[in-house]
């Protein structure tokens, strides 16, 4: 008698759980579009900042740098935040309002895999728009940057810092309603604690001081030396450090699957 044949597996369960949630969440982002405002808002900025340079020839008082050259690091760390702070709460917020968090912390499928696969996403999305932004600066507008290993241990700590604070948002926010407007609320404050409108050289005193250790502030300036083959100061890593660690706390200690 003969044997039937045995079960192909199917193409889903090649692939394994995690490939599936990735594919998953990156379907849902591609529909709404959340995070690709990290890609594009800073882009257009860049060239904003790119055509001042070519009205604005020369040093930025105080910095010794050119425009584009003081600038780019803030925008990609921009980019960060917009990522971190548009895209990753209001995905969370929305996950756990439809119900989607705690079918999946029902089921086998552990509810880490979940928070990696769109960890994973953003980490993405944030790879592409720092790629991008240099073939810009670098490449385009020639601005003679130092792309090595400093910058990107730099830049993979500045995403680690404002990803952990999106997830404190994704925490505290009860409804994707409620984390648009938490984030959107705390997203202009820190894109001025960058040193978008105006860099810390340009000022003095307490709010140069504030700027240099907020999230995005040091993020900002450890970028800036890294950029141009410095060691970035230890006070802006270590700054980035405890905020990565004290965020990714607070939002483990908040966080909730419904």
């Amino acid at each position: 008698m003969t044997s039937p044949p045995e079960p192909t597996p199917s193409r889903h369960r090649l692939r394994g759980p995690f490939a599936e949630l990735f594919r998953v969440q990156r379907r849902i982002a591609l529909r709404e579009q959340y995070s690709f405002t990290g890609i594009f808002l800073p882009l257009g900025l860049l060239i904003v900042f790119y055509i001042l340079g070519v009205l604005n020839p020369g040093e930025v008082a105080g910095s010794g740098l050119t425009i584009l050259e003081l600038w780019t690091p803030t925008i990609l760390v921009i980019s960060y935040t917009a990522i971190g702070m548009l895209g990753l709460p209001v995905t969370f917020a929305r996950d756990r309002e439809i119900g989607w968090l705690r079918r999946v912390s029902t089921t086998p499928v552990p509810p880490w895999m979940l928070l990696a696969a769109q960890l994973v996403f953003n980490l993405i999305i944030a790879a592409v728009a720092t790629a991008l932004l240099i073939v810009f600066a670098v490449v385009i507008f020639g601005a003679p940057l130092t792309i090595g290993i400093d910058f990107v241990a730099v830049a993979v700590l500045a995403m680690a810092e404002l990803f952990s604070l999106g997830l404190v948002v994704a925490a505290i926010a009860p409804s994707q309603q409620a984390a648009n407007y938490i984030a959107g609320g705390m997203f202009f404050p820190l894109m001025f604690l960058s040193g978008l409108w105006i860099q810390p050289v340009q000022v003095g005193g307490v709010l140069q001081t504030i700027m240099y250790y907020s999230p995005t502030g040091a993020a900002v300036r450890a970028l800036l030396y890294s950029v141009f083959n410095a060691t970035p100061p230890y006070t802006a890593l270590a700054t980035m450090a405890v905020y990565t660690a004290f965020f990714f706390v607070v939002a483990s200690r908040y966080f909730r699957w419904e």
